[in-house]
């Protein structure tokens, strides 16, 4: 029987009434939550309501396709596993754009089993009805005692105190989301007094955020230096483009920052572009809490809302969003082509040496990429997410980082182009 791209998922029944009393769904006041610090936090589990049909594109189809190769798992199973993953993601953004202050990250859990979504305080109602579209179990956790923002801006703060001292030379850090611990490692330059070490090791966090700080002899962390997005970038060193942007009426295209130092511009090529090329120059840039980001003009080319997510190999964008740990996601480099992997963590920092201070970048699983294949497109479907930046070690493991595109507007004023 041949897929095709609308796809029963089957679900749970509905929730028992005892689940549905302990929720609160039907009241309009928010599910309580423990107020004092340091309360445990009250966690509520929401079955999927009932059976119910997920609309896949023809371009998640294509990627469910490639995670079916890369996981050694037949499309059924990816699709079952994972085609659900776009509603999830739709869930979680609408509570996060309503709830910016008390919204405390979500992820997906076991191979696309469950999910869970945290909250500062109180659950709001919103949280469980929305909860309960999804196919799958959503265990929903209030009282955390801190927000994702408060947690980020916490990561942030700390790590540009601490590695932008003069005697520290690399630096990684980031958040984890689940505990409110930021752990951070630096690796200094020349050898550090005990004052100066002192200084370093003293994380500031108000409870229940906690910070570590490890000074280490090397640090893991590297740049993958080396108009469509996707499209190869050629100048002191090479790169790929990730999506085209817009600002006002100006278009261009996006890359990392770090591949725009000492290019003011760059010769861009489509693929199959038998020598022909176009000259971009540079019109901003951003190396900081935001990430690693770059745009450029369009030279003597026109910008379209469509990117490169393989070789010659094109797709619409239509969308651009946050990545939630635990999704699945695809990267397109100049050097390894397409290629599906996880996300691993959001909220991480680094210092490449040489480079300025990066922040809220996302970890995936691990390196996928190669050297060269900077500032390509990080996406799912028809949905942009990320720049590629670099990788550093996270847990034991190299794991590649990209910038969300989501926090362009912010720190450029530009945005993803969309269709």
């Amino acid at each position: 029987m041949r897929l095709g791209v609308t796809v029963a998922l089957v679900v749970a029944a509905a929730a028992a009434s005892a689940t549905e009393a302990a929720t609160g769904a039907a009241t309009g006041s928010a599910l309580p939550a423990p107020e004092t610090a340091g309360a445990a936090p009250a966690v509520v589990m929401v079955q999927p309501a009932r059976g119910r049909t997920a609309r896949i594109s023809p371009a998640e189809l294509a990627d469910l396709r490639l995670v079916a190769r890369s996981d050694g798992i037949g499309v059924r199973e990816a699709v079952r596993r994972w085609g659900w993953q776009g509603s999830f993601l739709e869930v979680t953004g609408r509570l996060q754009e309503r709830y910016p202050g008390e919204y405390s990250g979500a992820g997906i859990t076991g191979e696309g089993s469950g999910a869970w979504i945290g909250f500062k305080g109180a659950i709001p109602p919103e949280a469980v009805t929305l909860a309960r579209t999804l196919p799958v179990p959503v265990r929903i956790i209030g009282n955390k005692g801190f927000s994702e923002k408060e947690l980020n801006d916490a990561t942030v703060d700390n790590f540009f105190r601490i590695a932008g001292h003069p005697g520290v030379e690399t630096a990684e850090g980031g958040y984890e989301i689940t505990s409110g611990v930021i752990d951070i490692s630096v690796a200094a330059r020349t050898p550090l007094s005990a004052d100066e070490r002192r200084r370093l090791l003293g994380g500031r966090a108000e409870a229940p955020i906690t910070v570590n700080v490890t000074i280490v002899d090397r640090v893991d962390a590297f740049p993958k230096t080396r108009m469509r997005g996707g499209g190869f970038l050629n100048g002191d060193g090479i790169c790929t483009a990730a999506f085209t942007v817009r600002k006002g009426r100006a278009r261009g295209v996006a890359t990392a920052h770090h591949c725009s130092r000492g290019n003011s511009r760059f010769r861009y090529y489509n693929h199959n572009h038998r020598g022909r090329f176009t000259t971009i120059k540079r019109r901003g840039s951003h190396g900081g809490r935001y990430g690693d980001m770059a745009w450029y003009s369009s030279g003597a080319y026109k910008a379209v809302p469509w990117f490169y997510y393989a070789p010659n190999r094109k797709r619409r964008v239509k969308l651009y969003g946050w990545p939630r740990v635990g999704q699945k996601i695809c990267n397109y480099g100049r050097f390894t082509g397409a290629k599906c992997t996880k996300v691993h963590k959001n909220g991480q920092c680094v210092k490449y040496s040489g480079l300025p201070r990066y922040c809220g970048l996302t970890a995936v699983r691990g390196e996928v990429t190669k050297r060269g294949d900077s500032g390509g497109p990080w996406y799912w479907g028809n949905v942009a997410y990320g720049i590629l930046s670099g990788a550093k070690r996270i847990d034991h493991r190299t794991r590649d980082l990209f910038t969300p595109v989501a926090g362009m507007r912010e720190a450029m004023g530009v945005s993803v182009y969309l269709s």
